[in-house]
C-alpha cells in the first residue's frame, strides 16, 4: 500500500543482519558445527528487497551472532552515532557524485579515482574520509571486488543428476592423524572423495600422505575400476584437478571436466556433506580407545569396511532408499570399461624429448639410454609420472622398447678401464 509506514533504516539494517542469523540456524539444525556454518554464509551474498546483495565477513557475522545469542533482535540495531546530526565533510552533492563515481568504476582502486576527483574537486577531504564514507555505504575494496563477480552464475537451486554416473563430484579433506606403534611423531592424512551425485553412493575414497594429483589420480583410477565411467566429473579449482595432466586423462577417457567456480561452495554442496557426515562417523569413531590407526593400510581397511557395513547400507535421507540400492536400480545404465583397455597407461604422462648423441634422454635430472638408432631424433616418451619404472619410448608411432636408466660405473666397465687413463 502506498500508505504503508516506512521501518526506520537501523531497523532495516537489523533485519539484513537477522537474515544471516537465520541461516546460521538452519546450518545449525542439520548438524553442522558453527565454525562451519559462519564459512558457509560468509560466501554467500544477502540478497536484499531492493535487488541488490551484499556480502560480509565471517568475523562481523560471527559479531552478529553472539550479539543476538546476549540480547535477541535488539541487539542487532546498530547503536546511534555520537555525531548524529552534526556536519559531515562532505557535502550532500559531493557524497552523492562519490557514490555514482565509485559504482560505476568498480575495478579502478579508489586511490586512483581520488586523485581523478581532487582534479575536478579540489575541495574534497582527504582520502581517509573517503574510505569511510565507502565503507559505510558498503563500497569499500572488498565489497567493490564482490561486485565485479556479480551476477553469481553456475547452479544456485537443488539440484540432481538423473542418472547413474551421470555426475561425479570429489573433493580433498584433511583426515585423522596417525599414530604410529612405535611411538613416533603422528602423521597427518587427506581424504580423497568420490561420490555419484544420483545415488550418493562412494564410487571410492582413501585417506593419503598427500593432498596432490598423485592421490586424486590413484582415487579415480579405482573408482573407474569399480563403478565404469562417469560422464561429467565436477571438481573445485585445486591444482590436482585442473592441471593439463588430469585434463589429458579425462579427455582420453571421454569425461567432461567441470570446475566449480571461486566462492561457489555450495554448488557442490553434495561432496561437501558426504565429507562432514564421514568426520561426524567414521573419523569420530577413531577416537575411542584401540579403534585409531597407525598406518594408512590400516586406516584405508576400516575406512572400507564403514563404508560399506555402515554408509553405503544405511537409508540417505534426500533419496528415500540406501545408496548402494539407487546405484543397482540405474547400473543398467552404466558404460563399463573396456575389459582390453590399459587403464593404467592411460594416466601416464607424455613428453617429446630430443636424443643425444650418445643415445640418451633426460627426464628430470636423470639420464635414461635409448636404442642407438634414435640419436638426434624427437622421440615420445610415456610414463607414469609418479614412478618413473616404466618408460615407452616410441618415434612417429612406432614403439622402440623401454628406456632405462644410465648406469655410469656399468659403463666405464663397458668402454674399457684405460679409456679414461688415456693422455693426448
Amino acid at each position: 500500500m502506498k500508505n504503508e509506514p516506512q521501518i526506520p533504516p537501523s531497523q532495516a539494517l537489523a533485519l539484513e543482519r537477522f537474515a544471516f542469523i537465520t541461516q546460521i540456524q538452519d546450518f545449525l539444525r542439520q548438524g553442522f558445527p558453527l565454525s562451519v556454518a559462519l564459512e558457509q554464509v560468509s560466501l554467500r551474498p544477502l540478497s536484499l528487497p531492493d535487488g541488490s546483495q551484499r556480502m560480509y565477513a565471517r568475523r562481523t557475522i560471527e559479531d552478529w551472532w553472539y550479539a543476538y545469542q546476549r540480547g535477541g533482535f535488539a541487539a542487532l540495531t546498530p547503536k546511534v552515532r555520537a555525531d548524529k546530526g552534526q556536519p559531515r565533510t562532505l557535502s550532500p552533492q559531493q557524497q552523492k557524485w562519490i557514490l555514482e563515481q565509485a559504482q560505476a568504476h568498480l575495478a579502478v582502486p579508489v586511490k586512483v579515482l581520488c586523485r581523478r576527483w581532487r582534479e575536478q574537486d579540489p575541495q574534497l577531504p582527504s582520502l581517509n574520509s573517503i574510505y569511510r564514507f565507502l565503507r559505510e555505504h558498503e563500497l569499500h575494496t572488498k565489497a567493490r571486488r564482490a561486485q565485479l563477480r556479480q551476477p553469481l552464475g553456475g547452479p544456485t537451486k537443488c539440484f540432481e543428476a538423473p542418472f547413474v554416473n551421470d555426475l561425479w563430484m570429489t573433493d580433498f579433506s584433511p583426515g585423522p592423524y596417525l599414530h604410529p606403534a612405535d611411538g613416533s611423531k603422528a602423521v597427518p592424512t587427506f581424504l580423497c572423495v568420490i561420490i555419484d551425485d544420483h545415488s550418493r553412493l562412494i564410487p571410492y575414497a582413501a585417506y593419503f600422505l598427500r593432498a596432490d594429483t598423485q592421490a586424486f589420480h590413484q582415487t579415480l583410477k579405482e573408482a573407474l575400476r569399480r563403478r565404469g565411467l562417469p560422464t561429467k566429473l565436477y571438481t573445485d579449482q585445486g591444482g590436482p584437478f585442473t592441471n593439463d595432466h588430469t585434463r589429458v586423462v579425462c579427455a582420453n577417457l571421454g569425461i567432461r571436466l567441470l570446475h566449480a567456480k571461486p566462492y561457489h561452495a555450495w554448488s557442490k554442496g553434495k561432496a561437501e556433506r558426504v565429507l562432514f557426515t564421514i568426520q561426524q562417523d567414521f573419523e569420530a569413531g577413531l577416537r575411542l580407545p584401540g579403534q585409531g590407526a597407525g598406518n594408512p593400510e590400516e586406516l584405508n581397511a576400516k575406512f572400507s569396511l564403514w563404508l560399506q557395513s555402515v554408509y553405503h547400507a544405511r537409508v540417505h535421507s534426500s533419496t528415500g532408499m540406501t545408496p548402494t540400492e539407487r546405484y543397482q536400480r540405474g547400473a543398467h545404465l552404466v558404460k563399463a570399461l573396456d575389459p582390453h583397455l590399459d587403464l593404467d597407461q592411460l594416466f601416464y604422462h607424455q613428453l617429446t624429448r630430443t636424443v643425444r648423441r650418445d643415445g640418451t634422454v633426460r627426464l628430470g635430472n636423470r639420464l635414461y639410454e635409448v636404442d642407438l638408432s634414435l640419436r638426434t631424433l624427437t622421440v615420445q616418451l610415456r610414463f607414469d609420472p609418479f614412478k618413473l619404472d616404466r618408460i615407452e619410448v616410441s618415434y612417429r608411432g612406432t614403439a622402440f622398447g623401454l628406456a632405462k636408466r644410465v648406469n655410469a660405473h656399468l659403463n666405464s666397465q663397458i668402454q674399457g678401464g684405460d679409456a679414461y687413463e688415456k693422455r693426448a
